[in-house]
């Protein structure tokens, strides 16, 4: 039978740095997975209860590894205007597709910093489980290491 080997304390450079890496874990996972969350819930939102209208492109919105269609808004009673809105779809627009004249049937979650429009097609499902996971995961991540940090200290 062999015991096991007693662990070494961690230094003061290893404990500011375990715990400097537990605060960033639980912040990434609040406010990463709360914002992406919120996200999800603004086109819900919007798709049940937010004006219909339509989305004419002025130009197009690149990410990493996505892009998107930012345009102006206007309501079919066009007593809704709004520049600058970002439209959220299922459909994937890359750098190559082309810039389509107007787009018809979406929904205006009107957000005085942001506003975004909300095709009929777009699922807020994915945002709304990838961030309660991102959150989940950053706020369990950071209590098992910080049961590491409280587990090898001392006694």
């Amino acid at each position: 039978m062999t015991t096991a080997k007693p662990q070494k304390p961690l230094t003061t450079r290893g404990k500011v740095f375990g715990w400097f890496l537990i605060v960033l874990m639980a912040l990434v996972g609040l406010l990463g997975g709360g914002a992406v969350m919120a996200e999800g819930f603004a086109g819900r939102g919007a798709l049940a209860d937010g004006p219909v209208g339509s989305l004419t492109p002025t130009e197009r919105g690149c990410g990493k590894s996505d892009c998107w269609w930012i345009g102006d808004f206007v309501s079919e009673d066009a007593s809704i205007t709004r520049t600058g809105v970002e439209l959220h779809q299922s459909d994937d627009v890359r750098r190559t597709t082309p810039m389509p004249a107007r787009i018809d049937n979406v929904r205006l979650h009107d957000d005085a910093e942001r506003p975004a429009a909300y095709s009929t097609d777009y699922s807020s499902m994915p945002r709304i489980a990838g961030g309660t996971a991102l959150l989940v995961g950053g706020v369990a991540g950071a209590a098992v290491l910080a049961r590491v940090l409280l587990k090898r200290r001392p006694r």
